[in-house]
């Protein structure tokens, strides 16, 4: 029994380094083949608080179809977000987009709420907006934190 659960946490663990989201193909139509035809690049920056950078942390980012998906969950493509990393690309077909960006305060004492961080230590911050994707073209968006 105790070697199943080792070879289950292995499998698990294996499971959630392996799961880098995927980019949708999109089917144009008549001839069956599936082309990506925009690109939405949104450039991820931690905005600057009283709080060192190791200290605020890439929480999440999102896309949806529209605001009513976004706000249930149902993305079309999510990122797998570093801190070592700040562009994130995604393909997807023409038109409006919706995307939430999240970030999170691991401070600890009063630190987080001190830099208006809701909660205190783990409480995140949400960047909320649109973009529009034009056919083979790429579509720059900043998500924009309220301080």
């Amino acid at each position: 029994m105790k070697r199943f659960s080792i070879l289950a946490i292995l499998a698990g663990l294996v499971f959630l380094v392996s799961c880098d989201p995927e980019v949708i193909p999109v089917d144009t139509g008549g001839d069956g083949t599936s082309k990506v035809l925009g690109t939405l690049e949104i450039e991820f920056r931690v905005p600057s608080s009283i709080l060192p950078p190791y200290r605020v942390l890439r929480a999440d980012l999102s896309v949806a179809k529209d605001a009513e998906s976004l706000y249930k969950g149902k993305f079309l493509q999510m990122a797998n977000v570093y801190n070592s990393q700040m562009t994130y690309t995604f393909n997807l077909a023409p038109g409006t987009y919706y995307y939430q960006a999240g970030i999170i305060c691991i401070a600890q004492g009063d630190s987080c709420t001190a830099a208006s961080f809701p909660g205190g230590t783990y409480g995140m911050k949400w960047a909320i907006g649109t973009a529009e994707v034009k056919q083979d073209k790429t579509t720059h968006v900043i998500p924009q934190f309220t301080k």
